[in-house]
């Protein structure tokens, strides 16, 4: 369609992103309406040589909130598929994810190597 110079459906922006599988390592309690339920989990793991630890607290229902805090420990050491804009460098020199969501556990046995 040519290019029209006001909001359209004929342009679709779509930013590029990046998925990461990592290792569960921690849970953090919600607060507000998420209190007593999950408000993120904690990943870690290596992609492309770097250690990359990140807290994901979007990308969650209100059920899955509530079953992933109830097994919780069922859960340490499994890898999860986290989507991010990009992989960012901290101050300190470690590297996190800028905009992570989760997306989806993945079939594998927890500590198991991908």
């Amino acid at each position: 369609a040519p290019y029209e110079c006001k909001r359209s459906s004929f342009w679709m922006k779509w930013k590029p992103t990046i998925t990461v599988d990592l290792t569960i390592v921690g849970f953090e309690e919600g607060t507000g309406r998420n209190e007593g339920r999950l408000g993120a989990i904690i990943y870690e793991g290596v992609d492309n040589e770097r250690n990359i630890r990140v807290n994901v607290g979007t990308g969650y229902s209100d059920s899955d909130r509530d079953e992933f805090w109830a097994a919780r420990d069922r859960l340490f050491g499994v890898i999860g598929e986290i989507e991010a804009d990009a992989v960012t460098q901290n101050q300190d020199g470690s590297y996190s994810l800028r905009f992570p969501r989760h997306k989806r556990f993945r079939g594998f046995e927890p500590g198991e190597k991908l």
